[in-house]
């Protein structure tokens, strides 16, 4: 194997995180207040975390991803100097939901104090109606640090450049080489704006991350999430990669879910408006949201920031901005995004186009704006992200949840199938409650 492609098997088996393992380690036994990593002056070697190891051994990756601007480059997302947004406390509602019981994938009941244990959660917050019912930390997780969001990130600059083309700043039948010229002949020409946020814009590139092979091996190196070895000659900052991705089919005939996208929306929306997309969470959502603890985004080797994966937050800042989007753009006495804008979103996507992706532990969902919509009675919908991150919004009921993970492996595939049951079962508790 020639040695560029032996270094890309190796990452992609650090991103994988033991994807074919037959066990996955017993939750408690990788307990982050038992851990001791990073702890000594200096730590002793094997527990050392850094940028080269926090992605290929666990558990060095539930510590990272609460550390991770101590390992990799960062641009801050101010909260600004206003007061902090209060969180109303309503009733503590945690033994009844830890004790609810719902059927597992196999059909085997599940507590959700085991579904959130098994799922290597870190903190879970549940709000009803403004007022929340549930704050836990796991696992030693501190409650003033953001941790890693993955591809929630995809949600905050979906809803940005939905409002963007509310306010007439974008506009969604443009093209994306409109904005970023440097795409043309690349992949993106003859995509609009819109076929790239419903990831309907066709390239060449494919995101699996088992396969050795896989193009999100190069996007990783690109964004720096590891270093990349000495001799591998591809790009290795996003906007050297982005213009190398090639053309596949037609735009807006498939839905297939590729991080990339989310990487030149970025490029427009600092093209569009002239400011690093960490300003634009602050000044728009951030500080408008009341937050009480800074933001921030993780960059690649040039200083730019990964918009499809690199935001990290407070679950308590998040809570606030499930809120938001509960109450269609209003939170903290003001509109800090327009209702319009939260409709559109809602309104879903292609839902063929999405079940012909084969993502069939998402039964029923389409693929809008960088939000996942469900389709269900309750309209309810969610910003997602690897390893189990999750911001969940179900307004029937009044219902956000916000969950912070650590899995060891990637996929959303292997805690989705849980997380369906165990939403719809909190969903009816709460409602059965309410009845009472």
């Amino acid at each position: 194997m020639p040695l560029a492609r032996l270094s890309l098997a190796v990452l992609t088996a650090a991103l994988t995180l033991s994807v074919h393992a037959q066990t996955l380690p017993a939750p408690d036994s990788v307990r982050l207040d038992q851990l001791a990593l990073m702890q000594g002056f200096p730590p002793p070697p094997d527990k050392q975390v850094t940028a080269a190891n926090f992605l290929s051994d666990y558990p060095n990756l539930r510590w990272a991803f609460h550390h991770m601007r101590e390992l990799l480059p960062s641009r801050a997302v101010l909260r600004g100097t206003g007061p902090v947004a209060a969180l109303p406390i309503g009733d503590d509602r945690r033994q009844n939901i830890d004790s609810l019981i719902f059927p597992g994938p196999d059909g085997q009941p599940v507590s959700f104090a085991d579904y959130l244990t098994n799922s290597y959660a870190d903190a879970t917050l549940i709000m009803q109606h403004g007022k929340v019912i549930y704050e836990a930390y796991h696992e030693g997780m501190p409650a003033e640090n953001p941790h890693m969001l993955w591809s929630v990130t995809k949600s905050f600059a979906g809803l940005l450049a939905t409002q963007l083309i509310e306010e007439g700043v974008l506009d969604a039948d443009a093209l994306v080489t409109d904005y970023v010229p440097e795409l043309q002949g690349s992949g993106w020409q003859g995509a609009t704006l819109q076929q790239l946020l419903n990831m309907t814009a066709d390239i060449d590139y494919s995101e699996v991350y088992a396969d050795a092979e896989s193009d999100v091996v190069k996007y990783a190196l690109a964004a720096g999430m590891m270093p990349a070895p000495a001799t591998y000659p591809g790009p290795r900052d996003l906007y050297s990669y982005l213009p190398s991705i090639g053309a596949d089919q037609a735009h807006g005939e498939r839905f297939i879910y590729r991080t990339v996208h989310t990487e030149v929306l970025g490029w427009v929306l600092r093209r569009a408006t002239g400011k690093h997309v960490a300003e634009l969470i602050s000044e728009r959502l951030w500080s408008p949201l009341g937050a009480e603890q800074d933001a921030y985004l993780l960059l690649d080797s040039k200083g730019t920031e990964w918009a499809g994966a690199g935001l990290n937050a407070t679950l308590r800042d998040l809570a606030r901005f499930g809120e938001m989007m509960r109450l269609k753009g209003q939170f903290n006495g003001q509109q800090i995004v327009s209702s319009a804008a939260v409709e559109h979103i809602l309104q879903g996507g292609d839902r063929e186009a999405f079940r012909a992706a084969g993502r069939d532990f998402q039964p029923g969902y389409s693929y809008r704006n960088q939000w996942w919509i469900s389709h269900n009675a309750d309209g309810a919908y969610e910003a997602l992200g690897v390893h189990g991150q999750m911001i969940h919004v179900n307004p029937t009921v009044g219902l956000v949840v916000v969950r912070l993970s650590s899995h060891p492996l990637a996929s959303s595939a292997h805690t989705f199938p849980t997380t369906l049951p165990a939403m719809r079962a909190l969903a009816d508790l709460l409602r059965e409650d309410a009845a009472e």
